[in-house]
């Protein structure tokens, strides 16, 4: 089997899972009970949040535990846009946002009076800085955009776009940094929010955080409990969120060299790709390694995957959220304005688990098919 699809979820690291195992065995107490066993999974769990935000070099901050990215983006920006819709009703996002994103906009849109605004991206896959700059307001309150997008493996420009917030201090600055962690180097001290989850390195599904600064209040979406600062109520699932500072730790610090690996994987591919473009084209930028997406330009995305698959090779198409609606990749659409090229985008995505010789085993399946040489 070669799977080629660690965007959408990671094989568990083995020392994570046996960290797990000896988690649930041993530090099962509900941490909001009063009793010394709880007392002690709560220590580990709040030693947990000191440790996250330690491996994100991210002072001033606090850890909201949430069971996955897209809810960690959903409290972020309904959380954030109710409790500071006083200084305003606008957000804006970027055109190729996580669905998470894009959808809990709409909902504030149509529910709560938001007004939302939607920043282009190039064919690169750059956010469109000056039409950034000209967008924001007095009735700014908060942007969103993410680090890496999950579809084509663009970087934003970060930097770039927090000394433009300069100038409106009171803008809060959110960004989901899922596709980003342990794979590149951001500085996360230059969100004022962020939003990731663990099974995209290498960790448990359900489980993700919303980590914000100290002076930002949410506005709950459960209610209920106290938990988590009051705007999470619920059990806390305590093995699982103290496993998560493991998971980042690991992650960050290995970060350096699966960069290398991963990057070698992907220029084999490219320069494989590149040797055919009558067949394919890259709709990914070169600076961010861990993800190739390239459209076929002759055979349907369809029918290749499903040679693929029997092939026992597993890659993706769209964001994983959308893969079921069988919608084309809206990144792709977003940074080309082609719908035939949107349809038949496929996506690889690497970990350091990867091989050379998965790269080329992949190809050597992918070339007839993408040829149309499949006698179906």
């Amino acid at each position: 089997m070669i799977y080629f699809d660690n965007a959408s979820t990671t094989i568990i690291d083995e020392r994570v899972l046996k960290t797990y195992q000896t988690l649930l065995s041993t530090y099962f107490a509900n941490p909001s009970g009063i009793h010394s066993l709880s007392r002690d999974v709560n220590r580990l769990q709040d030693k947990a949040r000191k440790e996250i935000l330690n491996s994100f070099h991210y002072e001033g901050g606090k850890v909201i535990f949430t069971s996955s990215a897209t809810e960690a983006n959903n409290l972020a920006l309904k959380g954030l846009y109710l409790n500071y819709r006083n200084r305003g009703n606008e957000i804006i996002i970027s055109a190729f946002e996580h669905p998470s994103v894009i959808e809990t906009a709409k909902h504030l849109e149509a529910e709560y009076g938001a007004k939302i605004i939607t920043v282009p991206v190039n064919e690169e896959g750059l956010f469109d800085v000056d039409y950034f700059r000209k967008s924001l307001s007095s009735k700014t309150i908060l942007v969103s955009l993410m680090a890496v997008n999950n579809e084509i493996g663009s970087i934003n420009l970060f930097h770039e776009i927090k000394e433009i917030l300069k100038d409106y201090p009171k803008v809060i600055f959110h960004s989901d940094v899922t596709q980003a962690v342990g794979k590149i180097d951001v500085a996360y001290d230059l969100f004022d929010a962020f939003s990731f989850s663990a099974h995209k390195i290498h960790g448990l599904k359900g489980s993700g955080a919303l980590i914000l600064k100290e002076k930002l209040s949410l506005n709950p979406i459960f209610f209920g409990g106290a938990q988590e600062e009051g705007v999470r109520a619920g059990t806390s699932n305590a093995p699982t969120n103290i496993l998560l500072a493991q998971t980042v730790r690991l992650a960050l610090a290995s970060q350096n060299t699966n960069f290398k690996k991963v990057n070698s994987l992907a220029t084999k591919l490219r320069d494989l790709l590149l040797e055919y473009p009558d067949l394919f084209i890259i709709n990914s930028p070169r600076s961010n390694p861990y993800i190739v997406n390239f459209s076929l330009l002759q055979a349907k995305a369809s029918v290749v995957l499903n040679g693929l698959e029997i092939n026992e090779i597993y890659v993706g198409t769209t964001a994983s959220c959308s893969a079921k609606l069988h919608e084309p990749s809206q990144s792709v659409l977003a940074t080309t304005n082609d719908k035939k090229r949107a349809h038949n985008a496929l996506r690889v995505s690497f970990s350091a688990t990867n091989t050379i010789a998965e790269v080329e085993t992949f190809f050597k399946v992918l070339l007839p098919l993408a040829k149309g040489d499949n006698h179906e």
